[in-house]
Order: C-alpha cells, then sequence, then structure tokens
C-alpha cells in the first residue's frame, strides 16, 4: 500500500532587495507605461520594437558603512538602484523625457517602507538607441540599515530564581 504524504511549500518572505523593487514598481504605475523589476539582463539587451514606454526596476546592490553594535549588529547601507526607461521616441507625450519627469517627480524624496533617508538620484542619461528605440538609464540611492538576524540563545531563559537568605 502506497503512503501519501502532505508536503506544503512555503513561500520563502521576500528579500528586503524584492520589496524595495517592488514597492518601486508599484509607485511608478503610470496609464501607457509598463513598469516592471528587470526580470533578466537580456531584456535590456534585445532588439526589439517598443510600442509603448518602458520601465525596468533594478536594485543594483549597496555599500555599507561603518558597523553599530548595541545589542546587535546593524549597518547603515545606501542602498542602489536603476531604472531603465525604453520608448520609441525620445520627445513628445509618451517618449522618453516625458516617462523620466513622470517617474521623477514620484521618487524623488520618496521613503520606501524601512529606508532611513529618502530616494536621491545619482545620474541619468543615454544607454542606447538602437532598431528604432531609445533607452536611458535613472541611477538613485537611498540609505536603510541591514539588522543582524535573530538568531535563538544557547542559554535558556531563567525561569524561576531561588536564592537562599541566612540570618545571623
Amino acid at each position: 500500500m502506497a503512503t501519501t504524504k502532505n508536503i506544503t511549500e512555503q513561500t520563502p518572505a521576500p528579500t528586503a532587495y524584492e520589496r524595495y523593487e517592488d514597492e518601486i514598481v508599484q509607485l511608478l504605475q503610470m496609464q501607457g507605461v509598463d513598469v516592471t523589476p528587470l526580470p533578466k539582463i537580456e531584456a535590456l539587451e534585445l532588439p526589439r520594437q517598443t510600442q509603448k514606454p518602458q520601465i525596468f526596476v533594478l536594485v543594483n546592490g549597496g555599500e555599507f558603512s561603518e558597523r553599530e553594535e548595541m545589542t546587535v549588529v546593524a549597518q547603515l547601507e545606501t542602498v542602489q538602484c536603476e531604472l531603465f526607461i525604453r520608448a520609441k521616441n525620445r520627445r513628445g507625450k509618451m517618449g522618453i523625457f516625458a516617462v523620466y519627469e513622470d517617474a521623477k517627480g514620484r521618487l524623488l524624496g520618496y521613503r520606501l517602507q524601512g529606508a532611513k533617508t529618502p530616494i536621491y538620484f545619482n545620474s541619468f542619461g543615454y544607454v542606447s538607441g538602437l532598431h528604432n528605440y531609445w533607452q536611458y538609464a535613472l541611477t538613485f540611492s537611498f540609505a536603510a540599515y541591514s539588522v543582524q538576524a535573530d538568531q535563538p540563545d544557547e542559554t535558556p531563559l531563567i525561569r524561576e530564581i531561588t536564592h537562599e537568605i541566612t540570618v545571623l
């Protein structure tokens, strides 16, 4: 007789970087523009026609400051992000520059959940213009703390205290 096991797979909680990307994608939702996290780097290199503007969101990583220790270790991280904006035209209502201005207005000064500082910009510039589409990149940053994960203490908690006092 065969036995079956009931195995339930739990979806792991998203990482901080995934949460940042998802929040930025939600913030940048605008009519007539496809906004998604960058699926694969090949998406930027594929020479294809762009019918409507696209924004790809990417968290590149971060740089850490000196650690701070109180009861846990924490480090302030400057999280570095990039938007790749692709459109058929540079100018006009749905051109690169119009989409950039809309995205810039939504991002600059916005504080992501869990971030210490609001978003600030680093650079904006041309990436490529092949096969009848234009692509520009906007780099930006914000600071957030990385905190030591909770770890079970090897020393068990004291549940009861008994103390004998001798009176002389």
